[in-house]
């Protein structure tokens, strides 16, 4: 279970050893993918160094093989860089002498790996695959050991279900904070980018602060600028007589509470009881924060 990646500018090319021991060039050539591990405790401060290392190929790779659990799932091999050496190799019908290749050994489930470490903890981790500008991040689903102890991984992807919409927020008629919920959620969107998910959550709350105070003084009732004091009295207003005129609904409530308990979790004290706030929960914030836009009318119309 070697890899040789030729180092080609053109034409990189893969190579397995033959029954002869011989590296000969695979084919059909396989499906590789860069890739980084990091850990889920302080996963965000890892995140740049990873995505950072994904511009050098002398780092993981992770090789495709079919995958039981069908897309948007991967299930493959890691492979960990090794070495640089000059090969003597064959393409099946003519050898060739002295190139340059990067030798990749596959990962076995009895090294002292991160991801084995975390895996027995119960703390699953995620692996970083892509280009260092435009990555994207797969939480590890299953980590299992074939015959000859390699490790197999499943991976699922960290996304938004959904295209982020584009809002309006110019119908309360005040410029200040038109310009400032639009610089938020351009900040938000820039965040589920670069995998800063702590920021996800904390643009997503401060969006929904403003709106839900804007919303209550549309309708002339007051409104502290708190969400969560400004929640206490949509609360009052959905379990009062006027549960059915208060324009507002129990989802969106409920949607308004979620968003504001995920950042809390951000906070160290949450941090230290419950652990880090997990990629894939920050991005429900995301889903909820683009209901409640549509709920109230404020996605532009293409």
């Amino acid at each position: 279970m070697e890899l040789y990646i030729l180092d080609r500018e053109r034409l990189p090319a893969v190579l397995a050893r033959d029954a002869d021991g011989v590296p000969t060039l695979v084919d059909p050539q396989p499906t590789l993918f860069k890739a980084e591990y990091v850990g889920l405790d302080n996963m965000e401060q890892e995140l740049p160094t990873a995505r950072a290392r994904l511009g050098d190929i002398r780092n993981g790779l992770f090789f495709l093989i079919p995958c039981p659990d069908g897309p948007p799932y991967r299930t493959g091999w890691h492979f960990t860089y090794k070495t640089a050496l000059n090969i003597s190799w064959s393409d099946g019908k003519t050898s060739h002498h002295s190139e340059l290749a990067h030798l990749f050994c596959t990962t076995t489930s009895s090294a002292d790996w991160p991801w084995v470490r975390d895996a027995r903890k119960g703390r699953v981790g995620y692996f970083v695959t892509g280009d260092a500008g435009d990555s994207c991040l797969w939480r590890v689903t299953r980590l299992e050991s074939d015959a000859f102890n390699h490790s197999v991984f499943t991976l699922a992807p960290i996304r938004v279900a959904g295209n982020l919409p584009a809002p309006d927020f110019s119908t309360f008629g005040e410029p200040l904070r038109t310009a400032e919920l639009t610089q938020q959620y351009q900040d938000l969107c820039r965040s589920v980018t670069q995998h800063a998910y702590r920021d996800v959550v904390t643009k997503a709350r401060n969006i929904v602060e403003g709106l839900v105070a804007a919303r209550l003084r549309v309708q002339n009732r007051p409104a502290s600028g708190n969400l969560f004091e400004d929640l206490k009295q949509l609360e009052q207003l959905l379990r009062g007589s006027t549960r059915d005129t208060c324009g507002w609904t129990d989802l969106e409530y409920h949607l308004c509470h979620k968003i504001r308990l995920l950042h809390a979790q951000t906070h160290v004290n949450q941090v230290v009881q419950i652990g880090p706030l997990r990629p894939e929960l920050a991005l429900t914030a995301v889903e909820d924060l683009a209901y409640l836009l549509a709920a109230w009318g404020l996605v532009r119309q293409k």
